[in-house]
């Protein structure tokens, strides 16, 4: 199998399914309830530790959020998801030697590590950025794994370093009612109704020393290399979907927007099959295609300073007036305007 999806047997019970069911029922929630429609039961989690689809540990986590019904589950789920309980995928994130050397292995071990969201990781001259994809069709939970996995990242670096880190966060869902836990959590260089998930950190932060990676740091990563290549894929269909269609657009001979089937050929697979494979991850190629564009239209106006005609004639658009109502119609906002919020501090 190339990629895996939704109901593809992917993630070990006794993993991060196990984690959200102990967080649980530490809080007293009642276990037929929280695995209603999950077809999973307590005692073969704990006894077999039974292969895992993204979408019974997505209903697992609906389930949770139903119940407590709490505005802090997610930050609190989110101190407890990195390194996490995973064998040598856990140790070896855990033995990085900087912040740098865990984003690249957050990004290499991503399906142990987030199975429901996909980083992706890049650096300019002045900062370190990490942004989130859906990678199975997470539809109202997304907003919510973003917000765990966020907070998972800020915890995580913040323990390995012994103090709180400069990150800035933008998501792309409007700001709540009550944001305190935002602040607690997460910090106040946050903003809301930005064009994507993203963490950003000072470019030099990402390589102050955690510690020596030594002998047990390399074995930790050549198992947690070893356990990634037995799963039946080491990419979700929305981000090979996602990663096909940023190749097309950056090759140098692009002169035409990629089409459907193109797409669909590149992966072995039938237009019909490939519209179907989208459809039950809740999305289409029009709503993929512009993300992707989204994404490398921030890229190259933000670090690579190109003008609105440079980055139109790099997306394929026929001329700048197209990208601005593009860009409008993405992020309700014009290029210009955005860009001075994402500007670099002096």
């Amino acid at each position: 199998m190339q990629w895996y999806s939704r109901d593809t047997r992917l993630l070990p019970a006794q993993g991060l399914p196990l984690l959200v069911l102990d967080f649980c029922l530490q809080q007293q929630l009642d276990c037929h309830r929280l695995l209603r429609g999950t077809r999973l039961f307590l005692d073969d989690v704990l006894q077999h530790n039974p292969a895992v689809t993204p979408e019974q540990l997505q209903r697992l986590l609906d389930n949770a959020l139903q119940l407590l019904r709490s505005d802090d589950t997610p930050f609190l789920l989110g101190q407890r998801l990195l390194p996490g309980h995973h064998g040598s995928t856990s140790q070896a994130l855990a033995l990085a030697p900087n912040l740098y050397g865990a984003l690249e292995l957050l990004t290499e071990l991503q399906p142990l590590l987030t199975p429901l969201l996909t980083p992706k990781f890049c650096m300019d001259e002045h900062y370190g950025y990490l942004y989130w994809l859906d990678s199975c069709g997470a539809g109202k939970l997304e907003s919510t794994l973003v917000e765990m996995y966020t907070v998972a990242i800020i915890a995580f670096s913040r323990r390995q370093q012994g103090q709180h880190l400069p990150w800035e966060v933008s998501f792309r869902h409007s700001k709540p009612a009550h944001i305190e836990q935002y602040w607690v959590h997460i910090g106040e260089q946050l903003q809301f109704d930005q064009p994507c998930n993203l963490l950003r950190i000072p470019r030099q932060q990402l390589f102050n020393n955690w510690q020596d990676s030594g002998i047990t740091a390399r074995l930790a990563r050549q198992q947690a290399q070893q356990q990634l290549q037995q799963l039946p894929a080491c990419h979700s269909l929305l981000e090979t979907v996602y990663r096909l269609i940023m190749e097309a657009l950056s090759s140098p001979d692009q002169g035409r927007p990629l089409q459907l089937e193109g797409l669909a050929q590149n992966m072995g697979l039938s237009p019909a099959t490939l519209k179907r494979h989208l459809k039950k991850h809740g999305t289409h190629f029009q709503q993929q295609l512009d993300l992707v564009r989204l994404h490398r239209a921030l890229y190259l106006f933000h670090s690579r300073r190109l003008s609105t005609d440079a980055v139109a004639r790099e997306l394929g658009f026929h001329d700048s007036a197209g990208l601005r109502r593009s860009f409008k119609r993405w992020t309700g906002t014009t290029p210009s305007h955005l860009l001075t919020l994402w500007a670099p501090a002096d």
